[in-house]
């Protein structure tokens, strides 16, 4: 994974440790809800199932 360094303070999802300002850290989305039979319009072009995602980060050890 590509590692970015953090302007803020996070939590790592994996582990809970601290990703403190200036520390390297991973970004990465997980799905929330997904529900194939409901099905959203996809900017008028098609129907998709309907799914929500939320960005997580992870430390520079759990992302290696």
């Amino acid at each position: 994974m590509k590692l970015k360094r953090s302007r803020e303070y996070r939590v790592c999802h994996n582990c809970g440790a601290e990703i403190n300002k200036g520390s390297l850290y991973a970004s990465r989305s997980i799905t929330i809800v997904s529900d194939p039979q409901g099905q959203s319009f996809n900017g008028g072009k098609d129907w998709v199932p309907f799914r929500l995602t939320q960005k997580v980060a992870i430390c520079e050890t759990c992302a290696s």
